[in-house]
């Protein structure tokens, strides 16, 4: 029983770190709150070791989520000028490119310090090398695609270039050779930015810190045999 006891006094101490609002922010602090105002663009807020101290601003552009003492949460993570970019409700942790890369837009692609991907060198890679940006954001088989295409026309170029009778027909591979190349930077910043788009979801998920308490009452055996003794106490949950 005496460990019991020490049991359920601990979990009761822990109770105030739960009794204010948390701001989780992009850049992976946690700030220990006391929310004032959530307007459109901005979460007005006191520390809540400070309550009378000054009061602080941040922008909702900057913030992943906002836990209330109540244990509701708002989850923020994209502009608020526009409709929601991300698809929360939609996705899951393993997800494959092709599963997911309908559910973005990219024009609402807002960079993070945290993202996976460069959506400049991807752009850069495949400047130089057709579906190398591709590769370099991860997905390789559209890369060897592309690459192939591109060897591909190439080669026909090459083979019509080389009799004056086909010279002409070579236009029509050159041209689309060139459509590919071009079409190929524009893809390989394309799946950068909805691949950082979906980890960006998965990390907001991921910092959605869900915690519950809930009493319980058991018997447990004693030292006597098959004897049993009547235990309460609470049962502490924490879900991401």
């Amino acid at each position: 029983m005496k460990k019991l006891f020490v049991f359920v006094v601990s979990l009761f101490s822990i109770l105030p770190l739960f009794a204010q609002d948390l701001i989780t922010t992009k850049k992976g602090e946690d700030i220990q709150a006391k929310i004032l105002e959530v307007s459109a663009k901005e979460v007005k807020y006191k520390n809540y070791n400070n309550p009378d101290g000054p009061t602080f601003v941040l922008n909702k552009n900057d913030i992943i989520m906002v836990r209330y003492e109540n244990g509701e949460k708002d989850i923020f993570g994209q502009s608020s000028e526009h409709p929601s970019n991300h698809a929360m409700g939609e996705i899951r942790e393993g997800m494959k490119y092709k599963e997911y890369k309908k559910l973005y837009d990219t024009k609402y692609y807002v960079h993070d310090a945290a993202d996976e991907y460069s959506t400049t060198w991807a752009g850069v890679a495949s400047f130089f090398i057709p579906g190398l940006g591709q590769g370099v954001a991860g997905e390789w088989g559209r890369a060897a695609a592309i690459f192939g295409g591109d060897v591909a026309l190439s080669i026909a170029v090459a083979i019509l270039g080389q009799d004056e009778s086909t010279a002409p027909i070579a236009l029509v591979p050159l041209i689309g050779l060139g459509a590919l190349d071009i079409w190929s930077i524009i893809d390989a910043v394309h799946v950068a930015k909805v691949k950082n788009m979906y980890y960006q979801d998965i990390r907001s998920r991921r910092a959605a810190l869900d915690v519950q308490l809930t009493p319980f009452f058991a018997y447990t055996p004693t030292n006597v045999s098959g004897g049993l003794q009547p235990a309460a106490g609470l049962s502490l949950k924490v879900s991401f």
